[in-house]
C-alpha cells in the first residue's frame, strides 16, 4: 500500500469511527440514563416485561433486515432501483411481522404469566415499519461513508426521545417510559436521515436486482439468524426454567457490558465493512486494516471491560441500589464474554468485504453447532442461572479460536499472529485492575469510591502504556493530533 493511499485509508477509517462512535455514544448514553431512572423506579418484577419482549423482538429485527442491507453496502454500483427494491421487501416484511406479533402477543403473555406483555408487544411492533426504512437509509449512508450524518441525525433523536422517556419515567409510567423512548428515538433518527441523505425513494421493485442482492445477503442473514437463535436460548431457558425475575437480573447485568459491546462493535462494523470494500481488490490492504483494528480496538476495549468487571459491585450499589445486587455477577461474567466477542469483528468484516459471506455463514454454523453442545450441557447441569452466563464466556473464547482458522488461510493473520497483537493490551489491562480492585476494599462511600476507581484505572493504564511504550497509544495520539490539525486548517 503506497504512503498516500495509506494515509487516506487511515483518515477514512478513523473519521468514520469517530463519527459513528459519537453517534452510538450519544444514543446509548441516553438509553443508559433512562434505564437507570427506570431501574430505580421499578422493581425487578416490573422490569421483566421489557426483558421478555426483547427476546422476541431480537428475532424479528434479524428477519426484517434479511441481510439485504449488508448486500447494498457491499455492492459497489448500487443505484436507486436497488435501494427501492430492498425497501419494498423490508416494508412488506415489516407488515407480516407486525401481524404475527399482534396475534402472538396474548399467547406470549400467557406463557410468561405477564398480562402487560400483550399491550407492550403490540405497541412496540409498530417500530418494525420504522426499522424497515432505517435499515435501507443506514445502508445508503454507510456505502457513501457519510458517517457525519449518522451523528447529527442521532443527536436530534436523542434529545427529543430523552425528554419523552425521562418525563414519562418521572410521571410514574414505568416500563412504558423505555418503550416510548426507544420508539421516539427510532422515528426521529429515521426522519432526520431521510431528510439529510436525500436518498431517492421510489415505489419500484426489480426482482432481478433482488435476486443478485439476495445471493449475497442470504449468507449474512442465515449467519445472523443462527447467531441470534443461539444468543436468545439462554434468556428463554432462564425465563421458563427459573423465573422472569431471574431473567430480569440476567438481562440487566448483561445490558451494561452489552451497551459497550453494541456501541463498539456497531461502530467498528459499520466503518470497517465499507472501508474494506474500497480496498477489497488488495489482500494486503484488507489484512493491514484488520490488524490495525485488532490492535487499536483491543487497546480500548480490554481496559473498559476489565475495569467494569472490577467495579461491578460498587456500580450496582450506587446506581441501581441494593435491590439489583443480584445482577452484579452477570456484569462481571458478561464483561469477559463480550471482551472476547469483540475481537472477532475485524475478521468477520474482512471476509464480508472480500465477498466471502459463505465463509461467514460456515463459521457461524460451526461455532453455533459447537456452542449449542456446550450450552445444552450447561442447561442440563446448571443449578443456577449464572451458569448460563458462564457458558457465554466459554463459547466466546471458542468462537475466537474458530474465527482465527479462516483468517489465517485467507488473510495470513491466524491465531498466533492475533494473539501476539492482543496479549500486550490484555496484560496492561490486568495490571491496571490490581490497584482498582484493592481500592474497592477501602472504607469509602460508593459515591466517592466509583469515580476514584475509574480515575485510578485510567491513570494507571495510560501510565503503564507510556512506561512500556505501547505502540497503540502512540497511534491513537498521533491520529488525533493529525485530525485536530486538519480541523484547525479547515
Amino acid at each position: 500500500m503506497d504512503s498516500q493511499k495509506n494515509k487516506k485509508l487511515k483518515k477514512s477509517t478513523f473519521d468514520g469511527m469517530l463519527w459513528i462512535f459519537s453517534e452510538r455514544m450519544s444514543a446509548k448514553l441516553v438509553s443508559f440514563f433512562v434505564t437507570l431512572v427506570l431501574a430505580r423506579l421499578l422493581m425487578p418484577e416490573d422490569y421483566s416485561v421489557i426483558s421478555v419482549t426483547a427476546i422476541f423482538f431480537t428475532f424479528c429485527r434479524v428477519i426484517l433486515n434479511g441481510g439485504l442491507n449488508t448486500a447494498l453496502v457491499q455492492k459497489k454500483d448500487a443505484d436507486s432501483l436497488d435501494y427501492s427494491s430492498v425497501l419494498c421487501v423490508t416494508v412488506s416484511m415489516a407488515a407480516i411481522l407486525y401481524v404475527v406479533a399482534f396475534l402472538a402477543a396474548p399467547w406470549i403473555a400467557e406463557l410468561y404469566d405477564k398480562e402487560q406483555l400483550t399491550a407492550v408487544i403490540r405497541v412496540m411492533g409498530l417500530s418494525f415499519f420504522i426499522m424497515a426504512f432505517k435499515s435501507v437509509l443506514n445502508a445508503y449512508t454507510s456505502s457513501r461513508l457519510q458517517f457525519r450524518k449518522f451523528f447529527f441525525a442521532t443527536i436530534v433523536g436523542t434529545v427529543i426521545s430523552a425528554a419523552v422517556g425521562i418525563g414519562m419515567a418521572l410521571k410514574g409510567f414505568g416500563a412504558w417510559a423505555l418503550v416510548a423512548q426507544e420508539m421516539t428515538n427510532n422515528l426521529i433518527d429515521t426522519l432526520m436521515l431521510l431528510v439529510t441523505t436525500g436518498m431517492e425513494i421510489r415505489l419500484r421493485c426489480s426482482f432481478e436486482r433482488l435476486k443478485s442482492l439476495f445471493s449475497f445477503g442470504i449468507h449474512n442473514f442465515a449467519s445472523s439468524l443462527v447467531s441470534v437463535i443461539y444468543d436468545q436460548v439462554s434468556p428463554l431457558v432462564i425465563g421458563l426454567r427459573f423465573s422472569t425475575v431471574d431473567l430480569a437480573f440476567y438481562t440487566k447485568g448483561q445490558s451494561f457490558p452489552g451497551l459497550i459491546n453494541t456501541t463498539l462493535s456497531e461502530t467498528m462494523s459499520e466503518v470497517l465493512f465499507p472501508v474494506m470494500t474500497k480496498v477489497q481488490d488488495s489482500l494486503d490492504d484488507v489484512r493491514n486494516v484488520t490488524r490495525r483494528y485488532m490492535k487499536t480496538s483491543t487497546y480500548v476495549i480490554f481496559p473498559i471491560m476489565v475495569g467494569l468487571m472490577v467495579v461491578a459491585d460498587t456500580f450496582v450499589r450506587l446506581l441501581l441500589t441494593e435491590k439489583w445486587m443480584n445482577c452484579a455477577i452477570y456484569i462481571k461474567i458478561f464483561s469477559v464474554s463480550y471482551m472476547l466477542g469483540l475481537i472477532s469483528v475485524g475478521g468477520i468484516q474482512a471476509f464480508r468485504a472480500l465477498g466471502r459471506s459463505d465463509v461467514v455463514l460456515k463459521l457461524e454454523l460451526v461455532k453455533k453447532a459447537l456452542s449449542m453442545v456446550v450450552l445444552v450441557s450447561f442447561i442440563v447441569l446448571a443449578k443456577r442461572p449464572e451458569a448460563l452466563a458462564v457458558c457465554s464466556a466459554v463459547c466466546s473464547f471458542m468462537a475466537f479460536c474458530v474465527n482465527a482458522v479462516p483468517a489465517g488461510k485467507l488473510l495470513g493473520y491466524g491465531f498466533w499472529e492475533q494473539a501476539r497483537d492482543l496479549l500486550p493490551n490484555l496484560l496492561l489491562s490486568l495490571l491496571m485492575a490490581l490497584p482498582v480492585a484493592l481500592m474497592g476494599r477501602l472504607p469509602i462511600p460508593d459515591l466517592a469510591l466509583l469515580p476514584l476507581q475509574i480515575l485510578t484505572g485510567a491513570a494507571v493504564y495510560v501510565g503503564l502504556s507510556v512506561l512500556f511504550k505501547n505502540e497503540n497509544l502512540r497511534f491513537v495520539l498521533s491520529t488525533v493530533k493529525q485530525r485536530l490539525r486538519v480541523a484547525k486548517d479547515q
